[in-house]
């Protein structure tokens, strides 16, 4: 296994760990798997995937007591990550929720906490002293970020007294590397640990068959599937370590081994060339909005949902329309070309319906919106 380090103490974990959405239920608890969920982490750490990253949302809080079974009895070798939810950010709430995060892993304390997403209502400044008073205490070693700008990342970084940022989590894989730009560069300068989640692309792996088709030689050259020369590329970057989601034990293996995979200086540029890509503009009324069944929530379908923000979101719609407007755009939304010929849409909208309409809302409707086309 290749090593990365973490925080200020220079902690050593694993390049690869393994990342938690979806084991234990989406965002509600589904204990039909528990068994298979609990021995597919106790087999990712005995391939040196000791790095393990769940959330309180995540299957209702049922995820960090999966978590919990599992590091029971190696839990000083195991690095446990979670995440506290943006409507627990004030300071009270804050300390409530890793609290019962704790009880939820059977712990006494977190490696690092994450704030999952940011929140416009709560100053981060009351977030990250009540995260610096968790480290004081002793419940939490290590202060992290999710789904941060970069310029929210320096404001995090700015509040803090004590503590320097360990690390931030953001999506990077073959398909969307725009964080490359500039959001890479700045966490390698300033030695923050860049975690990328769903590094596989949820399966897609670079966006679609035909990219995965050209790095197919490469991956023959080093026996290995494309799937594993994807997370070798992305761990070979400075200051990365990736969290794919495994359930089935091949996979779990699989990714395990990808570690070892020493891909060369020629080959790296290569897979860099294969897996370029500019963000496409599409004019909104080009898109179709579908309902997502496959992400067991809610979503909004019409801009009147969206601005009222019926279901509760946080960030809401018209939050993340304020820092659209002011040129922050966390990543981009993801569209493919619809299955059917049809004169009224060319596309339809696959993933990011808030960060969609809250792009409506911010240019009225006006101003087409740069998207990543799946193939």
């Amino acid at each position: 296994m290749r090593y990365k380090t973490i925080g200020s103490d220079k902690t050593i974990t694993p390049a690869i760990g393994i990342g938690c959405m979806g084991l234990g239920g989406y965002f509600k608890p589904d204990t039909s798997a528990d068994e298979e969920v609990v021995n597919t982490l106790l087999l990712a750490f005995d391939h040196g995937m000791t790095f393990v990253d769940t959330a309180e949302v995540y299957a209702g809080g049922h995820c960090e007591e999966l978590v919990g079974q599992a590091i029971k009895n190696r839990r000083h070798k195991i690095y446990v990550a979670t995440k506290v939810s943006p409507e627990n950010l004030s300071s009270a709430s804050l300390i409530a929720a890793a609290e019962a995060s704790l009880k939820r892993l059977q712990t006494d304390y977190i490696d690092m906490y994450q704030v999952h997403w940011p929140n416009p209502k709560i100053s981060i400044e009351e977030s990250i002293d009540a995260l610096e008073s968790l480290v004081k205490a002793g419940k939490i070693r290590h202060v992290g970020l999710s789904n941060f700008s970069l310029k929210e990342l320096r404001k995090a970084q700015s509040c803090m007294k004590q503590e320097t940022m360990a690390a931030v989590q953001v999506e990077y894989n073959l398909f969307d590397r725009s964080i490359e730009s500039d959001f890479l560069p700045y966490c390698q300068n300033e030695n923050i640990t860049l975690i990328a989640y769903s590094p596989l692309d949820q399966g897609h792996i670079c966006g679609g068959p035909h990219r995965c088709e050209m790095l197919a030689p490469i991956a023959e050259n080093y026996n290995c599937s494309v799937a594993q020369l994807a997370l070798a590329w992305l761990i070979r970057q400075s200051g990365v370590m990736v969290i794919p989601k495994a359930v089935k034990p091949d996979h779990v293996i699989s990714n395990a081994k990808a570690s070892d995979i020493e891909i060369s200086n020629v080959d790296a540029e290569e897979i860099r060339r294969i897996t370029a890509r500019s963000l496409a503009v599409i004019p909104i009324d080009r898109i179709r909005v579908a309902d997502d069944t496959s992400a067991q929530r809610q979503v909004y379908r019409n801009v009147e949902e969206a601005r009222t923000n019926i279901y509760g979101f946080s960030p809401s719609p018209l939050e993340l329309a304020e820092d659209m407007r002011s040129g922050e755009i966390l990543k981009a939304v993801r569209v493919r070309k619809t299955s059917e010929a049809s004169d009224t849409y060319d596309y339809e909208l696959i993933e990011g319906r808030i960060r969609y309409w809250a792009w409506v809302i911010a240019f009225e409707g006006k101003r087409d919106i740069p998207v990543l086309v799946r193939e």
